[in-house]
């Protein structure tokens, strides 16, 4: 059975929307804490293990959690220190923000960071700078290339299956997010909002034809995707109701059909082997050091 990788981005809905709505920074919102909670229950009750994603803003503000996610068998990775577009940073203040980040990271678990993912998949292009500063910092893989088009990101020309990018600075593995070929489309399948928006048994369906060729899928899912309760903007986390149609869009999105998305994540434990990111890094370069 081919492996396949489960991740989190570990984040606050209520901060960053937060941010989104009033422009400035906010604090963590408490309510991740049960969000992060019923991710692990999961975990625990598919019996699978998955790579963690976790936001330094988050990190700092509920450093338990991160132990909690750590000591519960999971893989610690990065998700940046603020949140901020890689697209938007200068090569200088990217490497200022991955060594922070990695820094606390490894201090709350005593184990090497060695994965990143950038906010919002926010690298477009495979010959970005931003890979051979991963290397250079000390990172071993990546996973922030969405090999599609249509979207505000992807990399439609990137490969669909993990894959080495020969950096400036040395190899990086890149572990590619989950996409299925339908016709002459290619449909983003990963997670997140692709979750809510297509059938269980669509995913399901592409996930067992994938698995049949021997194809690795990367998928992906946020706390707030595991929320019992209305995600909605209260004057603690964006000085009241969201007065702009984006941001009444973008909470719009995040309510709909959440149930939907923890069934699909069982339906997926029940008929793949999922796995943490780094266990499919290392697998890939064990591959090439035979061939």
């Amino acid at each position: 059975m081919t492996r396949h990788g489960l991740s989190f981005d570990v984040e606050d809905w209520h901060q960053l929307s937060a941010i989104r709505a009033a422009g400035r920074p906010q604090p963590v919102s408490p309510k991740v804490d049960d969000c992060i909670a019923r991710m692990l229950d999961l975990c625990d009750e598919a019996q699978v293990r998955g790579t963690f994603f976790v936001l330094g803003m988050l990190a700092r503000a509920r450093p338990h959690l991160v132990k909690a996610i750590a000591a519960r068998g999971h893989e610690i990775a990065s998700h940046s220190t603020n949140h901020e577009l890689v697209s938007g940073m200068s090569r200088e203040r990217f490497a200022s923000d991955l060594r922070e980040s990695k820094r606390m990271l490894e201090d709350l678990t005593g184990v090497e960071v060695v994965g990143f993912r950038a906010p919002e998949f926010s690298v477009r292009s495979l010959d970005n700078p931003c890979f051979a500063t991963l290397v250079e910092e000390g990172f071993r893989y990546d996973s922030s290339v969405f090999p599609v088009g249509g979207l505000r990101y992807g990399i439609p020309d990137a490969p669909a299956t993990p894959f080495e990018l020969a950096t400036a600075s040395g190899p990086l593995v890149e572990l590619p997010l989950a996409t299925t070929a339908v016709a002459r489309w290619r449909l983003p399948i990963a997670g997140g909002s692709h979750f809510r928006l297509l059938p269980t048994r669509l995913v399901a369906w592409a996930a067992e034809r994938a698995d049949r060729r021997d194809q690795t899928m990367v998928f992906y899912f946020h706390p707030y995707e595991f929320s019992r309760e209305l995600l909605w903007l209260d004057r603690a986390y964006g000085g009241g109701p969201a007065r702009n149609l984006p941001i009444w869009k973008h909470v719009a999105l995040h309510n709909l059909a959440t149930p939907r998305i923890a069934r699909s994540l069982r339906t997926l434990a029940r008929r793949l082997e999922l796995v943490p990111l780094g266990t499919l890094a290392r697998e890939h370069e064990t591959r090439k050091v035979r061939a």
